[in-house]
């Protein structure tokens, strides 16, 4: 089975090395690497030997490049990954058994741990209203890790070792079945960042396509290495959860719906930023 992987660099070329050495000690040479660089305003390295370098003349956004990526890429499973994400040994010999052994697996997402060897909560649930409380990092995730809430929004977290059935996987490391991405279609290029992995995966659920968390595939992610503006940050990802929202939520009567759901990430992105400009001045 060919994999192609799909980079895409934003000012952060030594995590885009770091990046593209893992996948070659990981699956060789057989494994096809294309970064595609959003600009940033850096000059590119000298790249390995066959990996493929595409430009943009200006950041197009996150899914925008990855299509890009994918339309030139050639294997029958593509691996988007984040610069500042790596993978283990051993990952894409157990990813071509996964594949291999499921026809209808569309969408994996491997066992993802932070720098200190902690857990991501990469793999999850549908997106609810719940999911404003109980998001990856929310500070009653952080209390309660063990509560029924956040075990029902995050179902890795009852046994990580063992796969499972879930809704969405983290786009920061995640493996497609190219004749998934020919039935469903692209990322969402108007998702210009965050959100672009729920609404695939959801895309690929509605055609039958099975989502599913493996954790004998190993990912290691520092988290943020390429968002270096935080307040665009959230003001990007609350902006693309509300499009996640227009796009498959229910919107009520007279849009009620859409305007709560408005107010409600208003509120949670204020207070973020509040609390980073807090931590910051500490």
């Amino acid at each position: 089975m060919r994999f192609s992987a799909v980079i895409v660099n934003y000012a952060s070329w030594p995590l885009t090395l770091r990046c593209i050495r893992s996948l070659r000690e990981a699956g060789g040479e057989e494994v096809e690497v294309i970064v595609v660089d959003n600009g940033g305003g850096e000059s590119p390295p000298g790249l390995p030997p066959g990996v493929r370098l595409l430009r943009n003349a200006r950041n197009e956004g996150f899914a925008r490049a990855c299509n890009r990526g994918i339309a030139a890429s050639r294997g029958e499973v593509v691996l988007l990954i984040n610069p500042d994400a790596r993978v283990l040994p051993g990952f894409f010999e157990r990813a071509a058994r996964l594949f291999a052994a499921d026809p209808r697996l569309g969408i994996a997402g491997p066992r993802i741990t932070g720098e200190d060897g902690e857990l991501q909560l990469s793999a999850r649930r549908e997106i609810s209203l719940a999911s404003g409380l109980v998001g990856r990092t929310s500070l009653l995730t952080r209390l309660l890790p063990e509560s029924r809430l956040v075990r029902e929004e995050f179902p890795a977290t009852a046994d990580p070792s063992r796969p499972a059935k879930v809704d969405w996987v983290s786009g920061a490391c995640m493996l497609v079945r190219r004749r998934t991405l020919e039935e469903v279609g692209p990322l969402d290029e108007r998702f210009f960042m965050y959100f672009e992995d729920a609404d695939l995966c959801r895309r690929a659920r509605q055609r039958g396509w099975r989502v599913r968390y493996e954790p004998a595939l190993e990912a290691v992610h520092g988290a943020g290495g390429s968002s270096h503006d935080r307040p665009r940050a959230v003001w990007l990802l609350h902006k693309s959860a509300f499009l996640y929202h227009r796009k498959h939520g229910p919107h009520g009567p007279f849009g009620l719906c859409d305007l709560l759901v408005l107010a409600g990430l208003a509120a949670r992105a204020l207070a973020k930023l509040v609390a980073g400009w807090g931590r910051r001045a500490g």
